[in-house]
């Protein structure tokens, strides 16, 4: 899919730019000069924030293919409004200003009404405000609801509901004898009563991992283990076969990456024997569907690098794979899609900051250049990989969103046009297909392919359960 831009935006084709015969495009304004893309789905709409010519930031909505971006309605008139994120089935989540104190209330808008207004979501009975984080491909809407002493409580709202439904804190008799003090969700699985997963504040200090699960009389609350005589957790990411990555402390205070099982057992990602870099504090940032984990840590001069990690379920045969840069001191994943795709943000040699992806099957960052300016940051893919939103630089100097569709195969060119420059490398081998293929690529290749036939055996067991 091509996005057509209006005169005034700029293609990505710039001289930084390394994609081959690029159809990426600059998305237009609402005449403010500046817009960020937040988000994107897998038909490739858009939700970001734009300034309108008169100054005012609010949150907007670019259709499938459009030019220009949408205003999304308000809750009021001049109450301003953010948006948070978009379902497959064009639903969004945000948050918007209501009243004569400017409280914050979550808001869901169904884009497939033209025209209807936000649905204001309401707090937790006794609550003032609340605010939406997350929204599920089913319509649930997760965040949280504040009290009037600024105490929160995670909380869902379900498809089509005002009303919000509490989310427990740990605890005998919680919120009386609650051992946490305020909870906060990281992600949900994409059911009608979804899983859920965050972290909550102790009251004696330090955090934990949390799962919420549905259930007869309603959500029970369940601590995720944490590492032997270690502390503080805390959870990321969950997919649709309970596998849920985050980051734990061990006993020794080192910060390490964690994935624990559907039946909450836990592996655990303390180095990266591959590639060989002294590391500190290994942090998840996302996982996929097929359980395949990004992350980024610290090296022994304070720079931030990422890493990939395709756990096999044993801590003493766990690695991962450093993915590189672009030339510059440090380099940031944010986001994998279920394809494999992932994408991240880094220095360039040359001191500039450029977004990039990458792919788990030939994991070699790529730099996706920029609208003309300096700088370039992704914001989030689609789930399905084939859409990259966030937001870059113009030559006059402007921030605006761009959207890169169809992703893989812009990836696979690209990579295919280096992988025939290396050819000649002793680092390259002959594959199984009888491709030059850098060796390190086959052997991160032939451990995703055993995922995803894992994966798909799971998947056919359960069309029979």
């Amino acid at each position: 899919m091509c996005n057509r831009t209006s005169i005034a935006a700029v293609f990505l084709v710039s001289a930084l730019t390394l994609w081959p015969s690029a159809d990426a495009a600059g998305l237009g304004t609402l005449g403010g000069n500046v817009c960020a893309a937040t988000n994107t789905n897998d038909v490739g709409a858009v939700v970001g924030v734009c300034r309108d010519a008169d100054g005012d930031l609010g949150a907007v909505y670019w259709a499938p293919g459009a030019e220009l971006p949408a205003p999304l309605p308000t809750l009021e008139l001049g109450g301003p409004c953010r948006v948070q994120d978009i379902n497959n089935a064009n639903v969004v989540a945000g948050n918007c200003e209501e009243g004569a104190a400017g409280e914050l209330f979550p808001v869901r808008w169904t884009l497939s009404l033209p025209g209807s207004l936000p649905q204001r979501l309401n707090p937790l009975l006794g609550h003032v405000k609340a605010a939406a984080g997350i929204i599920n491909h089913t319509g649930v809407v997760g965040g949280v609801s504040v009290d009037g002493s600024g105490s929160p409580r995670a909380a869902i709202w379900r498809a089509g509901q005002a009303a919000a439904v509490e989310l427990p804190e740990l605890g005998l008799l919680p919120p009386l004898l609650s051992i946490s003090a305020g909870c906060k969700i990281a992600d949900m699985t994409d059911d009608v009563s979804p899983v859920v997963i965050g972290a909550c504040s102790l009251d004696e200090g330090g955090s934990i991992a949390v799962k919420w699960q549905p259930g007869v009389l309603g959500y029970t609350v369940r601590q995720l283990p944490r590492l032997a005589g270690g502390s503080n957790c805390s959870a990321a990411a969950i997919n649709q076969n309970g596998q849920i990555a985050g980051t734990c402390e061990t006993e020794g205070g080192d910060i390490v990456a964690v994935r624990w099982a559907a039946n909450n057992t836990l592996t655990y990602l303390d180095d990266l024997e591959i590639s060989g870099p002294s590391r500190e504090q290994l942090m998840v940032a996302d996982m996929n569907e097929v359980g395949i984990v990004v992350g980024n840590y610290l090296t022994d001069e304070g720079y931030s690098r990422a890493f990939l990690w395709a756990p096999v379920d044993d801590p003493t045969n766990e690695e991962a794979l450093d993915l590189g840069g672009l030339g510059g001191h440090w380099t940031t994943v944010i986001d994998i899609a279920d394809d494999g795709t992932f994408t991240g943000v880094a220095q360039t040699g040359d001191g500039r900051v450029e977004g990039f992806v990458g792919s788990v099957a030939t994991p070699e960052i790529v730099g996706i250049g920029t609208l003309g300016g300096f700088t370039s940051v992704p914001a989030s893919l689609s789930d399905s990989g084939n859409h990259l939103v966030g937001t870059s630089q113009t030559a006059a100097g402007f921030d605006n969103a761009f959207l890169l569709p169809n992703m893989q195969m812009k990836l696979s060119r690209v990579l295919a046009s280096r992988m025939r420059q290396d050819s000649g490398s002793a680092n390259v081998g002959i594959d199984q297909n009888g491709r030059n293929t850098p060796l390190v690529v086959q052997a991160m290749s032939k451990e995703i392919n055993v995922l995803f036939k894992k994966l798909n055996k799971e998947l056919k067991g359960h069309l029979f359960d």
